[in-house]
């Protein structure tokens, strides 16, 4: 009865505004995503960063420390993966960046706030921030084959990290009414990804079943454990726990097939593992969820 009340109560709203971006894009109306991906990354997401931490009410020691936790479980799966694919004989260009990085975006950010409320919120914020620089630097660098640090301090999500951290410790209050704008700009982007995600899915192409399958699986069930043990280590608990826990075990993150479409590293076979991961996740979320609610 408890996995059924998960289901509903917080994957249930992720999957039904999911659907409606996949059955938007099966329909063939009008969808931008160059547009949506600009708006989520270059406002929506530097907007609600700036607004959740100024307004969290938590300790920048708290946030710092989920942080760490997310740079340990991504360190973590990089490495597991790698060995992973190495005694799978599988190519690390290819597969790294999709088991490596999940979507702790579209899917993490609303369930966070769904399972764990404001607080959620505002961890799942902190988890995806330092995911997104991991994401564009080190998983980037992965499918290009090597890195560019200037693309670093380009990113919208940077600056908007700097000004958080600097209002939070300056103790300094934003205008009310840019305050206010920044806050229902922040509100686009739970909507915006979720709608995207829906969309992307129906329009990726899959290939290789069985390695799909596989892969996916580790992606999810090692994810999960990852979660656990850096909490672990880290002496995490209640939300902040919960919340490196889930995001650690969520799907391989889209931005993994549009790398590997970008650098023509078999997007179709990303794609397997995008969606597959993502699907199966609705069956595991509820059942990771349960031990940490």
């Amino acid at each position: 009865m408890q996995l059924l009340s998960i289901l509903i109560d917080v994957v249930g709203p992720v999957v039904l505004i999911a659907l409606v971006g996949f059955a938007w894009a099966r329909r063939g109306a009008p969808f931008d995503p160059r547009f949506v991906s600009m708006m989520v990354t270059t406002v929506g997401t530097p907007s609600l960063v700036i607004d959740n931490l100024t307004h969290s009410g938590l300790k920048l020691s708290m946030l710092a420390t989920i942080a760490l936790a997310c740079v340990l479980c991504h360190a973590t799966a990089l490495a597991a993966g790698w060995l992973f694919l190495k005694a799978m004989r599988q190519s690390v260009v290819v597969y790294l960046p999709a088991l490596a990085f999940p979507n702790s975006g579209n899917m993490g950010l609303p369930l966070g706030l769904f399972a764990f409320g404001e607080a959620g919120l505002a961890f799942a914020i902190a988890f995806y921030a330092t995911a997104s620089l991991m994401q564009f630097t080190v998983g980037q660098s992965i499918a290009a084959g090597g890195m560019n640090p200037g693309a670093l301090l380009r990113m919208p999500l940077v600056w908007a990290i700097t000004v958080a951290i600097a209002l939070a410790v300056a103790g300094v209050q934003l205008p009310s009414i840019a305050d206010r704008a920044i806050h229902i700009l922040g509100g686009l982007m739970v909507p915006l990804m979720l709608l995207s995600l829906g969309y992307s899915l129906a329009s990726l192409k899959t290939s290789s079943l069985k390695r799909a399958t596989l892969f996916s699986l580790a992606r999810l069930l090692g994810g999960f454990a990852i979660g656990w043990l850096v909490t672990s280590l880290l002496g995490l608990e209640g939300a902040a726990r919960g919340v490196v826990v889930m995001q650690s075990s969520m799907p391989s993150a889209v931005f993994n097939y549009m790398f590997a479409e970008r650098y023509g590293n078999k997007p179709e076979e990303v794609a397997g593992l995008v969606v597959l991961s993502t699907l199966l996740s609705i069956l595991f979320l509820p059942v990771f969820l349960s031990t940490l609610i």
